[in-house]
């Protein structure tokens, strides 16, 4: 399924009621809305005996049921799919129609209270009622982990458990694994999937079975929610035939072991979708995302024949090389059309990270298409396929510095703003001051910082994927980007040609090149910051960090190295030795470092609210300047007189570097994420959540 037919809808608390952020096919929106959220989850318990009893009761008896099921569906869409929302909804499944394609939601849900309630009720009357039925509805949960990719070379390995402890009531599961071996056996007899059951009931005999490895796992039995630990969990046998229950965070671990991991998890057992209004990842699917890029499970009780049909639904549509959102939507119109009245088609729940929801493709492979780049002014801008960096086993190169240039500046007047149209998480100016790269989601951007248009767009697949860092060479011929999908980028600026991919093991927070534009550092997720000699491709040194890096920076000669972790700490490198030199500690994710231009000082923010400016030579405080809130983003001017911060209450503040005196303070509507000055030292260029880059000229000084 193309990314580009996604309904994003990212919520998250906020004053005054819930933060609703729409990213669709057919445009933005944001909004701020009221939701009794409260009076929603108390009505969970009977909405769960609704379903249950829906599927119970003989046909008729099913309709007065669902009357409580459509009040809750109506009220979460009409809270939501207001306004422009609903119009951007209506185009967007329209466009997505045009194009022979069918549009997904993806609920991006930060609040855990939010994630408690069942959007799968999701419903209007006027628009051919529940949307379940019509899209496939992802539930997507940031975590801080690697995302692989579904895809896998056959035979897709399958691996199937049964747990039945004998104090709780029996299960159809022979008629459930005989409807999943009949559903896959095309697949199986041509040799494309392997199906393997778990020889036993307990925790051990999963263990040893993971061992051989598998790429989805599915789990017959029973879940239940623990209130006290506020956490989901599953239920196996132990020796004796009792409850061995296992917790959601270990029954991760224990899957963690298998080689190949698994894409996919299905959990066909009661209550392994249910959640907590306190805890984000409270429920058993939610926890299991950091270790498995997609989960099914139910958040209410199931039947027997539910989860049976289901079960042999969701397998023939994989079969038949669906998605795997498109095999759970499936599985809901086999359970509404065996009985009409019956609720049961809301009980699964999907959890997915990946983007990419085909688990693999059962036809003749396809040589994968790239997406398309959207093409400005008709600037010419040819493909170029990239190179890939592996690992060099030579010795640590320290970078070489080389001249600087002797024309000065040009004196450029930007626009005061520039409308992004989304978030900018990433910002860099180049060296001559007419173009402005920004970084967001799915995209890279160059704009002429006088006209404010675009003149040059690169579009990334994926709705998940984040261009969290940018920068210039110092020669302003290359553009370095790093980004969620784990890869860092480096880009021709005179021909856009990309001429090389660094790949990582995790999400890349910062790119910085040395003086030189010979080596370029990466701070990741993978808890490492890393150094690349970009004439090979190859990494020559990596630098263990306890946590993720969230920033990088040379100095300017190119021998250290500055680091900001969420450790709490930063830490200065010796990049040709590797060895540590400083540790800068904050009390809370240090999020930004720089080096002043001129070598002497050193700047460091964090979530603590607080800027610490060190001696760079002699490695000692100086002073400390204080935010009223996190503080995301620094850097010095041109000429190390000034240091110019951002801070997540919108503030963005220029400071004498000397003194920590304050020079001038300007206010964004929401977060800023990113400051830089331009290269003449006469503007301050700032962007974040407002969607806009402001350019903002400075009063004179007498410094």
């Amino acid at each position: 399924m193309p990314a580009d037919f996604d309904f994003v809808v990212e919520m998250s608390e906020a004053p005054g009621g819930y933060s609703i952020e729409v990213s669709s096919p057919c445009g933005e929106d944001s909004a701020t809305v009221d939701l009794d959220v409260h009076e929603l989850l108390s009505r969970l318990p009977t909405l769960e005996a609704a379903v249950l009893g829906s599927a119970a009761r003989s046909r008729g008896a099913g309709s007065e049921l669902e009357m409580p099921v459509r009040q809750v569906g109506g009220a979460l869409f009409d809270a939501v799919f207001q306004n422009a929302t609903k119009a951007l909804y209506l185009s967007s499944r329209q466009k997505a129609k045009d194009r022979d394609q069918r549009l997904r939601i993806v609920l991006r849900v930060r609040s855990p209270e939010l994630a408690a309630l069942p959007w799968e009720f999701l419903h209007d009357p006027k628009l051919g009622g529940y949307l379940c039925l019509h899209h496939p509805i992802i539930r997507y949960v940031e975590v801080l982990e690697p995302v692989s990719p579904l895809r896998v070379e056959p035979p897709l390995r399958i691996l199937g458990m049964v747990a039945l402890p004998g104090s709780l009531g029996a299960l159809a599961a022979e008629d459930e694994q005989k409807g999943l071996t009949a559903a896959l056996k095309p697949l199986i007899d041509e040799g494309t999937v392997q199906l393997d059951w778990v020889p036993g009931q307990t925790k051990e005999h999963l263990f040893q079975a993971l061992l051989g490895g598998c790429h989805v796992l599915h789990f017959i039995g029973h879940g239940r929610f623990d209130e006290r630990r506020r956490q989901g969990m599953i239920l196996f046998a132990d020796e004796l035939g009792r409850e061995d229950p296992l917790h959601a965070d270990a029954l991760g671990s224990l899957i963690s072991v298998a080689e190949p991991s698994p894409r996919l998890v299905v959990l066909n057992s009661c209550e392994t979708g249910t959640s907590n209004t306190q805890e984000l990842f409270s429920s058993t699917a939610a926890e299991l995302e950091h270790t498995v890029p997609a989960v099914v499970a139910m958040q209410f009780p199931v039947t027997d024949k539910g989860a049976v049909l289901f079960s042999r639904s969701l397998y023939l549509a994989l079969a038949a090389n669906r998605p795997v959102d498109e095999a759970v939507r499936t599985g809901r119109i086999a359970l509404r059309a065996n009985k009409d009245d019956s609720l049961e088609c809301f009980t699964p729940v999907l959890y997915q990270r990946s983007s990419d929801a085909r688990l693999f493709d059962f036809t003749r492979p396809r040589k994968r298409t790239p997406p398309p780049e959207e093409i400005v002014e008709d600037i010419d801008l040819p493909r170029e396929k990239g190179n890939r960096g592996g690992e060099s086993p030579g010795k640590p190169v320290p970078p070489t510095p080389t001249p600087s240039p002797t024309a000065p500046p040009a004196r450029i007047a930007p626009r005061p703003e520039i409308d992004t149209d989304r978030w900018v998480v990433s910002m860099a100016v180049h060296p001559e001051g007419r173009l402005l790269a920004t970084g967001a989601r799915k995209s890279l951007r160059i704009w002429d910082v006088i006209t404010g248009q675009v003149t040059w767009d690169h579009r990334f697949g994926g709705w998940s994927t984040m261009v969290n860092a940018t920068t210039f060479s110092v020669d302003g011929r290359k553009l370095a980007s790093g980004s969620t999908d784990n890869i860092a980028r480096i880009w021709d600026t005179a021909t856009k040609h990309l001429s090389l991919e660094l790949a990582h093991g995790h999400f890349i927070n910062a790119v910085d090149f040395d003086f030189s534009a010979r080596h370029l550092a990466t701070g990741s997720a993978d808890a490492a910051a890393h150094i690349w000699d970009l004439t090979t491709g190859t990494k020559v040194l990596s630098l263990p960090h306890a946590r993720a890096v969230r920033d990088v920076k040379f100095s300017p000669d190119g021998q250290l190295l500055l680091t900001a972790c969420e450790d709490r700490s930063s830490y200065v490198w010796n990049t040709g030795t590797g060895e540590q030199k400083v540790r800068i500690p904050h009390e809370d994710l240090v999020l930004g470092v720089a080096f002043s231009p001129d070598g002497q000082r050193i700047a460091t923010c964090s979530e603590d609210h607080t800027v610490q400016i060190w001696d760079a030579q002699t490695c000692t405080p100086l002073f400390c300047i204080e935010h009223r809130s996190g503080v995301r983003a620094l850097t010095f001017s041109p000429d190390s007189s000034l240091i110019a911060t951002g801070s997540a209450d919108g503030a963005v503040c220029v400071w004498l570097a000397d003194t920590g005196d304050s020079l001038l303070q300007i206010k964004h509507k929401r977060s800023v994420n990113a400051v830089a000055f331009y290269p003449d030292g006469q503007y301050l260029a700032s962007a974040g959540e407002d969607k806009l880059v402001h350019s903002t000229r400075l009063p004179e000084t007498n410094a």
